[in-house]
């Protein structure tokens, strides 16, 4: 069996299980906010890993032309950006100057983000369409790596939020970067690449539901 249908079916278990664990806990009235759109984001990974284990079971190509699975990640950095900005960012950060220090550094993961974007995409060579693609990617991870890495170095409040969230925040930080990563070796067709960046991007989905879960029980203690 090929290693990148296998990657593929690993990243879609990891998905699946995630976003069933968090449905059974979360997808509730009165529950977290937060959590509920976690998994709503593991439900579009679900989603996009499966069409795409379908397309190559059927002897089809993922890297020939636009396919719904990219829809899957746009959908989960979606889910995140509004998870972050909408549910916790205006219950830490109050817009005053004294936190503006944070809003700075909280920058350089969106600039890393686009210097990837030029280095894998315009200056790599892509294929148009795969720069279309990347190019949107890339603006979704824009927003939702900023927020990422706000919440990470942001100060605590009395609540606990950031810092029972930190765990989830870096890691959904290197899930941004390694779909972009693999987003760029799909365009180029690099197999190995392709296969390294889908199951690293499969570890980091399988740890997403496990911190969130851990960081909002610690959260409503």
């Amino acid at each position: 069996m090929d290693l990148y249908l296998i990657a593929n079916i690993f990243t879609l278990v990891c998905a699946l299980i995630g976003f069933i664990w968090g449905g059974i806990l979360f997808l509730h009235p009165r529950k977290a906010l937060y959590a509920q759109m976690i998994t709503l984001a593991l439900g579009c990974i679900a989603f996009g890993r499966l069409f795409n284990v379908i397309r190559l079971l059927t002897g089809g190509s993922i890297t020939e032309r636009f396919q719904l699975g990219f829809f899957g990640m746009v959908g989960s950095l979606m889910f995140f950006i509004s998870s972050n900005y909408g549910a916790i960012d205006s219950l830490i950060d109050d817009g005053t100057k004294k936190f503006k220090k944070y809003r700075a550094i909280s920058i350089i993961a969106p600039c890393v983000a686009i210097i990837l974007y030029l280095v894998l995409f315009i200056a790599a060579g892509e294929p148009k369409l795969w720069k279309i693609l990347g190019g949107i990617l890339t603006a979704f991870i824009v927003f939702s790596s900023y927020f990422h890495l706000k919440h990470i170095v942001f100060p605590d409040v009395e609540f606990g939020i950031v810092k029972f969230l930190r765990p989830f925040n870096a890691v959904a930080l290197l899930y941004d970067i390694a779909i972009l990563v693999e987003c760029s070796a799909m365009g180029r067709e690099n197999n190995k690449v392709m296969i390294v960046s889908t199951f690293i991007t499969g570890v980091f989905t399988a740890l997403l539901m496990p911190m969130v879960v851990r960081g909002v029980r610690k959260w409503y203690q």
